[in-house]
């Protein structure tokens, strides 16, 4: 299997057990656990997905993009992996923005 970030992302929201296990893990080890899985991305193009999501969300939104962009508050208290599957990608896939 290969695809892309956001393929990647959708299939750690179908499987928490993963998401759990992965979600403390620093950058390297995540885009690892997805090599593995049959990902074939680059941490540029991990980077590159995850900001111009969140850009294209917060113009769909009609929001600044900045340090006060209202998606980023639901990551409080949650690890960044759980925010980009839970609320990025979830969000992406609602407005029909998906890459």
């Amino acid at each position: 299997m290969t695809g892309g970030v956001a393929e990647f992302l959708r299939l750690l929201a179908e499987r928490a057990d993963l998401l759990d296990r992965l979600k403390t893990r620093g950058k390297d080890e995540v885009l690892a656990a997805a090599t593995e899985l049959g990902f074939a991305f680059t941490e540029d193009e991990f980077d590159s997905f995850v900001w111009d999501a969140e850009v294209r969300l917060a113009k769909h939104r009609d929001e600044p993009f900045d340090a006060q962009f209202s998606l980023w508050q639901t990551m409080w208290g949650r690890y960044y992996l759980d925010y980009l599957v839970t609320d990025v990608v979830s969000s992406l896939d609602e407005t029909g923005l998906v890459t």
